[in-house]
Order: C-alpha cells, then sequence, then structure tokens
C-alpha cells in the first residue's frame, strides 16, 4: 500500500520510503546478514522474520526498479565483526541490493565506527547524511531538534528513532486494551521511518501529547495495509506502555 507523502515522497506499507522522482527507495535498520550469528544466540532472530525481511526488500526493487536503495542504519548488529558464513550471506545481499549498476548508499549516526568487514569488498562506504534532491537522510536518536532544512520545502528523513504508537482497542470483555503499532510519523521537522526489521521495532512508545502541533503519522497494519492515526483524539499511553524496559539476557551457565 502506498499513501503520498508530497509530490516526490511516498510511504511505503512494506517499511520504505520512496523517493519517485530520484528513483530512490529508502529503508532504516535493515540488518542484513542475520543469519551465522544469531543461529548460535539463544534470542536468534526467527526465520520467518528473516524470510520475510528478504521478501519485502526484493518486493520493492521489482515493484520500483531503483536506480538507487539508500540504508539508515548498520547493516547488522555488531557491524564490524562478521562470523562463520555471514561473510557469504552479507555478500549475497549486497549482490542483490547492486545489480543492474544499483547504487547503495549507507547512511549511519556515526560513520567512523560503522566501517568493518561487514562492508569489506561491497563498494559502500558510510556517511553521516546524504542530500537527495530537496531532502537529507540521516540516522539519529532525535525527534524534535533539527537544525533548518534548506531548502525549506525539503525534509529531514530520519530511521534512527522508531515511532511506535499504543492505540486504544475493546479487549475481549469490553475493557480496554492497547495495541502497539509501528508507525511513520511527521514532526514537521522531520520524517521519521517505522524499522524495516520487525523485531528492531523500538522501546518507547510516542506520546500524542508531547509531539507539535502539525505532527501527523500513520500506523503500518501489515505489508499491505497501514492507516493514518489521528493524534488529536489518541489518548496518552498508560505509564507502563511509555517507556518498556528490554528483557535482560541472562549468562548461560557452563
Amino acid at each position: 500500500m502506498q499513501i503520498p507523502f508530497s509530490d516526490d515522497v511516498i510511504l511505503d506499507s512494506r517499511r520504505a520510503v520512496i523517493l519517485p522522482k530520484q528513483d530512490t527507495v529508502v529503508v532504516s535498520d535493515l540488518f542484513l546478514g542475520l543469519g551465522a550469528a544469531r543461529r548460535k544466540r539463544p534470542d536468534m532472530l526467527p526465520e520467518g522474520q528473516h524470510h520475510d525481511m528478504w521478501e519485502r526488500l526484493l518486493g520493492l526493487i521489482a515493484d520500483y526498479q531503483p536506480k538507487r536503495i539508500a540504508l539508515l542504519g548498520d547493516v547488522k548488529p555488531n557491524q564490524g565483526t562478521v562470523e562463520d558464513d555471514e561473510a557469504e550471506e552479507l555478500r549475497t545481499f549486497f549482490r542483490k541490493l547492486q545489480g543492474g549498476k544499483r547504487e547503495v548508499i549507507q547512511v549511519v549516526g556515526h560513520p567512523e565506527r560503522s566501517w568493518g568487514p561487514a562492508l569489506e569488498d561491497t563498494g559502500v562506504q558510510p556517511v553521516d547524511s546524504y542530500r537527495i534532491g530537496m531532502h537529507t537522510l540521516m540516522h539519529r536518536r532525535r525527534i524534535f531538534v533539527y537544525p533548518r532544512h534548506d531548502p525549506p520545502q525539503g525534509h529531514w528523513i530520519n530511521g534512527g528513532l522508531h515511532p511506535l504508537f499504543a492505540v486504544p482497542t475493546p479487549g475481549p470483555a469490553g475493557q480496554e486494551e492497547y495495541l502497539r503499532y509501528p508507525s511513520f510519523l511527521f514532526t514537521g521537522f522531520a520524517l521519521v521511518m517505522p524499522p524495516f526489521v520487525s523485531y528492531a521495532q523500538g522501546w518507547e512508545v510516542m506520546q500524542p501529547e508531547r509531539l507539535p502541533r502539525q505532527a501527523r503519522a500513520w500506523k503500518v497494519l501489515g505489508d499491505h495495509q497501514m492507516s493514518s492515526l489521528d493524534l488529536t483524539a489518541l489518548p496518552p499511553a498508560p505509564e507502563p506502555l511509555r517507556a518498556l524496559a528490554r528483557t535482560v539476557k541472562r549468562k548461560t551457565e557452563g
């Protein structure tokens, strides 16, 4: 599903921003090469999510035939290390991304920390921002504080903070329950993206009452569906949902 954000920016329900005038697909936190490292760990990524990521990525390429793909964020957790057959998995991904001489851009918050074995022989050099048309791509954990964009007709497109909204819904016994939705969020200053991989959806629920009046949001319901959120009608999230604690990993014995 597509929702036009402006005359040169499209929101795709597969968690991508499309810049049609620049023939560019933008995704945030793609996290390639998860296979070898994750298979060894007790919190390994479910196999279905790995396949889902492939399907959505290849579907976006097939549908839009972009000349450029912009990756916001690292291509894998701990980008500087590669384990076992991860190297081949990464090369396979990049061959798909770069097919037909397609350009691949990587934008990260700290380029000096992001170079490592994961990017060797890919031809990709991380940058801290990337100007494309009237817009600027970035990957920073900020939601309100942005420099004035030049030109003013353009926007910051940020992949570093993943909007998550708690939406009330009737429970089975009629009680009010909340569902959390990854979302696209426009703050009036920047267009903030959901992550491409669903398991990285975020831990901080947005508080509508703290957003600027001009803010708009679109919740992602699935690969083929999303809808706008009426932020003025959205109640404050319950206190337990405002900041969700990450699960603490237990050390294995032995």
